[in-house]
């Protein structure tokens, strides 16, 4: 009898409380019993002895009932669980999206007795015609973008419908610039120019209100 003896086990192994050790416990001895039948097969015809002997000899891989339940249950789970439907984001209730502004590119064009005009307009000898034309212009773009709804836009209708029914003789050289309008009031605009359907381009509509609102803005301030 040897003098050397194995201590006690005073704890019991991890892996006989813990399903997934036990899961990677078996796997370890399941590659090592394949890699043990692999060469017990190579070795067979050297040694003369039959391949099913060999793998008699060896013992079966013991296999864990709670890790196998685990993973059936783990199946059973996801096959019976219904996908979960994509939630969409909350907007909180106090959050009012504000109306899409639309981006368009307008000829400002005034009627040719307009621009006459700017020479009654207090101060209009210190500065040059373009430079009063394009302050009125900037004037009215910020107008263009406070238009919300029909009555916005009925105020400047009577002017848009007047400049809109001139020829091109009748209007100055015009000057192209960016605008920013609502849709809503696009839309207005439109039917207040007599084209519902909205067929006329919509450059052209919004580019008369904008003369429209220009024409107002000098008119206001020219000396009576």
């Amino acid at each position: 009898m040897s003098r050397f003896r194995l201590p006690a086990r005073v704890a019991p192994s991890p892996a006989a409380e813990e399903p997934g050790l036990q899961n990677s416990a078996a796997r370890l001895r399941s590659s090592r019993e394949v890699q043990s039948r692999i060469l017990a097969e190579r070795r067979a015809p050297e040694a003369g002895l039959p391949a099913v002997n060999i793998e008699a000899q060896l013992p079966d891989l013991p296999t864990s009932p709670l890790a196998e339940a685990g993973l059936a249950g783990k199946r059973e789970g996801e096959r019976d669980q219904p996908p979960s439907p994509a939630i969409p984001p909350e907007v909180p209730s106090g959050v009012v999206s504000k109306p899409r502004k639309e981006k368009l590119v307008v000829l400002f064009r005034l009627p040719l007795a307009t621009e006459r005009r700017l020479e009654l307009i207090p101060g209009a000898g210190e500065v040059t015609s373009a430079y009063m034309l394009r302050a009125f212009a900037k004037e009215a773009r910020a107008e263009l973008r406070r238009l919300l709804a029909e009555e916005d836009v009925n105020a400047h209708a009577d002017e848009a419908r007047r400049i809109f029914a001139m020829s091109a003789t009748d209007l100055a050289v015009g000057e192209a610039m960016t605008v920013y309008a609502q849709g809503s009031a696009i839309r207005a605009m439109h039917a207040a120019l007599g084209d519902p359907w909205q067929i006329e381009p919509r450059a052209t509509i919004v580019g008369a209100f904008l003369a429209a609102i220009a024409s107002r803005l000098i008119e206001a301030r020219r000396v009576r």
